[in-house]
């Protein structure tokens, strides 16, 4: 039997050690409970990469039930999670359903089948936490992948109103409660690289010295930057963000409130992160360090215009899906001064395109071949009100990476 558990001895505020211990299965049933439910082949010492500081985190379980919505409910199938669920609850059996390699139950929109008049939940009240779904034991905290050696483990900053404070749920929890659960499914979504073990190496070492950076200064601007992108650019690069404002939005770039920027400095690791291995993929992995980093200034640009919607500081979801929502600007903007170009040939165009903005955009950039303009000097030239110009980049997406496919 192979038994994973966290290392006490760890203090790494960006990583934590999961040691690997093989006990004889003669033993199994003198070990505490919480660590019965472990994986059974064997794995060498792993590296973990949190994307959140330590003990900084909260979350009021009971708050808002949103985790507990139309989300589904993830199974830990190969530790017997499964078979135990449906032997008190058989009905569920109708609701199952495969994702990927995992099998996980729906759950309607309204609420979770088993989420109580009280918040809580009743699986985990009747037959005791180790019952409850694995995922839902470890929400918010229940984005885990691997790369290579390394287990990423990320967080849900969209849908979990977290909050920044001392005392937070700690690393060593969280590995305690990871090596609970068996299920590759869960606690091991692969993620695509050529050469997993050197690529989880190289991003490793790079987010946690930037991750370290951004949280021993929460809230500076500059020592972020920094950590992100070369020191002395900034000021240049704030220039060609303001401009970037300036010509879609008839408004400068401007930074947000202190308390806006230490919540965005908290958030960014777990952006990163997410834009290198999300869906986007506006560039290759190896050419996004400075198209990130300006996708970060560009964000807090947005964020400062939210701040003017809201009247107040934005907090860490608020910041989750404003980059989510403004992330085809966000590439725009970073962008800005990179030279688009398309070769002649069928374009993907939008299905409804006002005023041919997008058309207009995407026969710019064949043009461009020769005269190799920057993405901003063909955006002025577009015809339009602010209006016409943000909806239709948003619109242009696919244009935009196709025009800068390689680049």
């Amino acid at each position: 039997m192979t038994l994973a558990c966290g290392d006490p001895a760890s203090k790494d505020a960006g990583s934590r050690t999961l040691i690997v211990y093989h006990v004889a299965s003669a033993t199994r049933g003198t070990l505490p409970l919480h660590l019965r439910f472990v994986a059974y082949t064997r794995r060498c010492v792993e590296h973990v990469y949190f994307t959140w500081p330590d003990q900084r985190c909260h979350y009021d379980c009971r708050a808002c039930g949103a985790c507990c919505k139309g989300h589904g409910i993830g199974l830990d199938v190969a530790g017997g999670q499964l078979v135990q669920l449906l032997a008190r609850r058989p009905a569920l059996t109708a609701f199952l359903r495969r994702r990927g390699d995992a099998i996980t139950a729906f759950n309607p929109r309204d609420r979770c089948w088993f989420l109580a008049d009280d918040g809580l939940c009743r699986i985990e009240v009747e037959d005791g936490r180790l019952a409850k779904p694995a995922s839902c034991r470890l929400f918010p905290f229940n984005r885990i992948f691997r790369l290579g050696p390394y287990t990423i483990v990320d967080y849900n900053s969209a849908v979990c109103p977290l909050r920044v404070g001392d005392h937070g749920t700690s690393h060593a929890d969280i590995a305690d409660e990871i090596a609970t659960i068996t299920d590759p499914a869960i606690i091991a979504t692969p993620l695509a690289a050529l050469d997993p073990a050197v690529e989880g190496r190289s991003f490793v070492d790079t987010e946690r010295a930037i991750a370290t950076a951004l949280w021993a200064a929460p809230g500076d601007l500059p020592t972020a930057w920094s950590a992100q992108a070369d020191a002395p650019a900034l000021a240049h690069e704030r220039a060609i963000a303001s401009d970037a404002f300036t010509t879609l939005l008839h408004t400068p770039w401007q930074p947000p409130s202190l308390a806006t920027l230490t919540a965005a400095t908290w958030l960014t690791p777990s952006l990163r992160f997410n834009e290198l291995y999300g869906p986007r993929q506006y560039a290759p992995r190896y050419a996004m360090a400075p198209i990130l980093a300006r996708m970060w200034l560009a964000w807090l640009g947005f964020a400062a215009l939210g701040e003017q919607l809201a009247g107040r500081s934005l907090g860490l979801q608020e910041l989750s899906t404003l980059w989510t929502e403004q992330a085809p600007l966000l590439h725009v903007v970073a962008r800005w001064t990179d030279t688009p170009v398309l070769k002649p040939g069928p374009i993907d165009l939008p299905g409804i395109d006002p005023h041919n903005l997008v058309r207009s955009l995407a026969q710019a950039f064949v043009h461009n071949r020769k005269p190799k303009q920057p993405l901003g000097t063909l955006i002025a030239a577009l015809p339009g009100d602010p209006t016409a110009r943000v909806t239709a980049l948003k619109a242009a997406e696919s244009i935009l990476r196709a025009g800068f496919a390689g680049r």
